[in-house]
C-alpha cells in the first residue's frame, strides 16, 4: 500500500514528485496541457511560482486531493477560489445574468494565469448555454473546447498519453452523455472507446477504478441501445467486478439492471427461457431492485413493474 503524505504548504511540490515518482509518470506526461516542464520543476523543487488552481489540478492528475484552503497561499489564490464558488453556486440556483457578470470578472482577474482557468469558464459557459436552453450541439461544442484547454489532443488523438484529473474526467463524461442523448453515435462511440482504453491503460490508479463502474453504466447502455448485446454484457462484468470496495452503490445497482436486462433479451432470443434461466435472470433483477431501492433511485418502480409481470414477484416489505 502507497504511504500516504501529508499535504500542507511547504510540501506539495515533494509530494506531487513523490507520488509522480511512485506511479513512474514523467514529468512530461503529468503537466502536459497545464503548464511546461520548466513551471513542474521549480514546483517539485519547492519554487510556487504559480497558482494553487494549477498545484490543485496536478494533484488531481495523481488521483490525490488536497484541501483547498492548504493550497491558498496568495490574495489572488483566494479571490479567484471565491469567484470560481459564487459561479457555481449562481449556476445551481439558475442565476443567469449574475453567472455571466461573475464570469466576466472571473476572466479578467486570470486573464493568462494558465489554461485550468479557461477550462473553468468554458465548462460555466456551457452550462449555462444548457440552462439558457441553447442548443445541445453548442453545449457539447464548449465543453470540448474546455477539455481541450488541457487536453488539446482530445479530439482526434488517443487519450491514454495523459493523466487526467477528475474534473477533466467528468468533463469528457459529459460530453458523451450529451452526445448520446441527441444521437451523436458514431462521435459517442470514438469517445467512449477513448474513455475505457484510457481507464484500462491507467488501471493502477485507484480513483480510475473507481471511475470505471459509473463509466460501465454509461457504455453498457449504449452498447445495449446498439444492440451490441455481447459487449454491453462484458462491460457489466467488469464494472461490476471492479466495483468490490468501492462505496457508490448506486452504480453496481444500475450494473445489475442492465445484465439483467441484457441477460434477458438474449435468452428469449435464443429460445433458452427456461425455469431455471429464468432465476438466474430473477436474482439479477431483485440484486438491482433492492440496491437502488436503498439508494433511493427512480428505476426502482420500473424494475418492481417488471417483476410482477414477468415473474409474478411480490414484494413482502
Amino acid at each position: 500500500m502507497l504511504r500516504e503524505m501529508e499535504v500542507d504548504n511547504n510540501n506539495i511540490g515533494t509530494a506531487i514528485q513523490y507520488f509522480r515518482e511512485t506511479y513512474h509518470i514523467s514529468q512530461n506526461r503529468l503537466c502536459k496541457g497545464i503548464c511546461s516542464v520548466a513551471t513542474l520543476s521549480r514546483i517539485e523543487a519547492g519554487e510556487r511560482d504559480v497558482d494553487s488552481f494549477i498545484l490543485e489540478m496536478l494533484l488531481e492528475r495523481l488521483g490525490k486531493v488536497a484541501n483547498q484552503f492548504e493550497l491558498i497561499l496568495t490574495d489572488f489564490d483566494y479571490e479567484a477560489y471565491q469567484y470560481r464558488t459564487e459561479i457555481n453556486n449562481r449556476i445551481k440556483d439558475k442565476d443567469i445574468e449574475a453567472a455571466y457578470e461573475l464570469i466576466q470578472k472571473y476572466s479578467d482577474l486570470t486573464n493568462d494565469k494558465g489554461s485550468p482557468h479557461r477550462q473553468f469558464i468554458m465548462v460555466s459557459q456551457a452550462l449555462l448555454n444548457e440552462l439558457e436552453g441553447g442548443k445541445p450541439e453548442t453545449t457539447i461544442d464548449l465543453l470540448m473546447k474546455a477539455i481541450s484547454c488541457t487536453v488539446p489532443d482530445f479530439n482526434i488523438n488517443e487519450i491514454t498519453d495523459y493523466f487526467l484529473s477528475k474534473s477533466e474526467f467528468n468533463i469528457i463524461i459529459d460530453i458523451l452523455q450529451r452526445m448520446i442523448s441527441i444521437g451523436m453515435n458514431d462521435s459517442a462511440h470514438k469517445v467512449l472507446n477513448q474513455v475505457i482504453g484510457y481507464l484500462y491503460w491507467h488501471s493502477q490508479m485507484e480513483q480510475n477504478n473507481r471511475l470505471y463502474p459509473k463509466v460501465a453504466v454509461i457504455a453498457a447502455r449504449f452498447y445495449m441501445e446498439q444492440k451490441q448485446l455481447d459487449k454491453a454484457l462484458d462491460i457489466c462484468n467488469l464494472g461490476i467486478q471492479m466495483h468490490k470496495g468501492y462505496y457508490k452503490m448506486e452504480s453496481i445497482g444500475e450494473l445489475f439492471y442492465i445484465k439483467a436486462q441484457i441477460t434477458e433479451i438474449k435468452l428469449k432470443s435464443e429460445g433458452k427461457w427456461k425455469e431455471s434461466k429464468k432465476k438466474e435472470c430473477l436474482k439479477m433483477y431483485l440484486q438491482a431492485y433492492y440496491t437502488l431501492k436503498f439508494c433511493g433511485d427512480s428505476d426502482v418502480g420500473k424494475i418492481k413493474k417488471h417483476l410482477e409481470e414477468e415473474y409474478q414477484w411480490e414484494d413482502i416489505d
